[in-house]
């Protein structure tokens, strides 16, 4: 133990009496604030302490054992004291190089004795997960994912002569109703509902009937368009852009470079988008785009 000058080491009571929590709240506090400052006092308590719980551990002693002396600890708290000293000097010693790992004792394995012969590897059962899983890949060099080939032009050209049938707003026809008249509106009613070859029968006798109509010859050649009859389609659209000037001029040059499209003329759907952007209408931003995606068509060439 370290040595001390302190008054308090020598009072074993003062000790007993704080492990077995029988001092006053007074002598208790003034003890703990003595011993956290006196290394000798707190050595001394805590080799006391462990003592204490060490005989607690133990079954219960015979009754003889509980009359013995007062001052008994001092003989066993030797061994004991011994011990934790030990532990202590370890905690609290400077800290110097460490000191050489001692030999080890433990059997080496054959592969590290030089020499030994290597035992046969087990060999695993067909249902083990060593048989059930397959045996490590080493990985190749990585290989830069291929470009996806340009679609057919083919493919891409049915794509922008996609037509979707123009809208219809009835007109406020002037004059009175004819038999023309009367035949485009039962061929738009058919229009409206999708039946277009109908449409086209009604449509063909009311521009029989009255030539040089605007509405019924562009609504015509859509019919002749959305049923795929592309050559009739491109002629009755050229008419109507013959006519002049009309609610239908920027759509039928619109339509018309989609007949184009239709037939794979590139050049000529180009020229009928630039002339429908030059009417500045409600098409204009479609056929900007329509513009770029032909031209870009071209440039392929």
């Amino acid at each position: 133990m370290i040595g001390t000058t302190c008054t308090s080491l020598d009072r074993d009571d003062l000790f007993t009496g704080y492990v077995r929590d029988s001092l006053s709240p007074e002598d208790r506090d003034a003890f703990e604030a003595h011993f956290f400052t006196c290394e000798a006092c707190f050595e001394k308590l805590q080799i006391l302490q462990a003592l204490q719980a060490q005989l607690r551990s133990r079954p219960a002693e015979t009754p003889s054992a509980r009359t013995m002396p007062a001052g008994w600890w001092r003989w066993a708290l030797v061994p004991a004291a011994a011990g934790l000293l030990l532990a202590a000097a370890v905690a609290l010693w400077p800290t110097g190089p460490a000191p050489a790992r001692p030999e080890s004792t433990t059997a080496e394995s054959p592969r590290q004795r030089p020499g030994a012969e290597l035992p046969a590897a087990p060999i695993p059962r067909p249902d083990s997960p060593a048989q059930r899983q397959p045996a490590p890949v080493a990985p190749g060099p990585t290989v830069p994912a291929a470009k996806p080939p340009a679609p057919p032009r083919e493919v891409t050209l049915a794509v922008l002569a996609r037509v979707e049938p123009p809208l219809y707003v009835p007109l406020s026809l002037r004059g009175p109703r004819d038999k023309a008249s009367d035949l485009f509106q039962a061929a738009m009613r058919k229009y409206e509902s999708g039946d277009y070859a109908g449409a086209v029968s009604d449509l063909s006798a009311a521009s029989r009937l009255s030539a040089n109509l605007p509405h019924v010859s562009f609504f015509l050649a859509i019919c002749h368009l959305l049923t795929d009859q592309i050559d009739v389609a491109v002629e009755g659209l050229q008419a109507t852009i013959a006519l002049g000037n009309s609610p239908y001029l920027e759509e039928a040059h619109y339509y018309l470079a989609k007949a184009r499209l239709r037939q794979g003329d590139l050049t000529a759907a180009r020229t009928e988008l630039r002339l429908t952007i030059e009417r500045r209408g409600q098409l204009e931003a479609e056929a900007r785009r329509l513009l770029a995606q032909v031209e870009a068509l071209l440039r392929e060439r």
